[in-house]
C-alpha cells in the first residue's frame, strides 16, 4: 500500500543531501563555488581565503537542513515543529519558484544550445521535483500537518 508520507520523506532527504553538498563546496573551495554558480565575486573571495564564502555557504546549508527537518516532521518522523503547515508551504513554494526557471532554460537551449548550461537545467529540474514532492506531500498529509 502507498504511504502518503513518502513524498515528504523524499523531499527531506533531498534537502539534507543538498545541505551536505554545500558543505562539500566549502571544503573543495573556489572551483566548486564557480562550478555550482556562486558567481565570480564569491569565488574570488574564496580564493583569497575570505570567511564570507564559507559562512554564507554554511548558512545556506543550515537553512536547507532545517527544510529537511520540517519535511520529516510533516511526514511524522518526529515531533511536530512550530508552524509546520505554513512553513512547509513556504519551503515548497521556494523550491517550485526556483524550478520555474526550467521552461525559460529549455527555451534557451532550443534557441541557442551553445550558451545554455545543462547543469543549470538539471538544477532547476531537481528544484521543481523537490518542490512538487513537498507540495503534494503536504496536500496528502494536510490533516496531520494542519490539525495535528
Amino acid at each position: 500500500m502507498y504511504d502518503p508520507t513518502t513524498l515528504l520523506t523524499f523531499g527531506g532527504m533531498a534537502c539534507f543531501l543538498i545541505a551536505i553538498l554545500h558543505i562539500v563546496i566549502i571544503v573543495v573551495g573556489p572551483t566548486a563555488y564557480r562550478y555550482f554558480g556562486a558567481g565570480e565575486d564569491l569565488s574570488t573571495l574564496a580564493e583569497k581565503h575570505s570567511l564570507i564564502p564559507p559562512f554564507l555557504t554554511a548558512f545556506i546549508a543550515t537553512v536547507l537542513a532545517t527544510f529537511g527537518l520540517y519535511a520529516f516532521s510533516g511526514a511524522g518522523k518526529f515531533n511536530r515543529l512550530p508552524l509546520l503547515g505554513p512553513v512547509l508551504l513556504i519551503i515548497s513554494t521556494i523550491f517550485c519558484l526556483r524550478g520555474l526557471a526550467l521552461p525559460m532554460q529549455l527555451f534557451g537551449l532550443l534557441k541557442n544550445p551553445h550558451k545554455t548550461e545543462i547543469k543549470e537545467i538539471l538544477f532547476s529540474f531537481i528544484s521543481l521535483i523537490i518542490g512538487v514532492c513537498l507540495l503534494y506531500g503536504t496536500a496528502l498529509n494536510w490533516d496531520f500537518i494542519f490539525h495535528g
